[in-house]
């Protein structure tokens, strides 16, 4: 079985960062100036936007890797590698029978 590196339940822990930063010109603190921790309001909300990004792709690659996704990986690499082989040769074989090589 090949694992699937998008599934409903990883779409919505990618979901959650997007919304906010989506949604950040609607909240209030975005359109009066706020400050938190003496710095602006928006500049500290969409940093804690970029670390719980930052963080959600961690736990997305975490879950894909532990259903499979290394060997998932490396089964795709593997007939992309055959693929390119074939393919050069094919191309090599036709630049020689234009040539009158063969």
């Amino acid at each position: 079985m090949k694992a699937r590196l998008l599934t409903p339940g990883r779409a919505a822990i990618i979901g959650i960062p997007m919304i906010g930063f989506f949604s950040t010109p609607f909240w209030p603190f975005a359109q009066d100036p706020t400050l938190w921790f003496g710095l602006p309001a928006v500049l500290v909300w969409i940093t804690i936007l970029v670390v719980l990004t930052v963080a959600s792709i961690q736990i997305v690659e975490t879950l894909y890797q532990r259903n499979g996704g290394r060997e998932s990986d490396r089964l795709d690499r593997e007939r992309l590698e055959t693929e390119q082989i074939q393919q050069l040769r094919a191309e090599r074989l036709a630049a020689e029978e234009e040539e009158g090589i063969r």
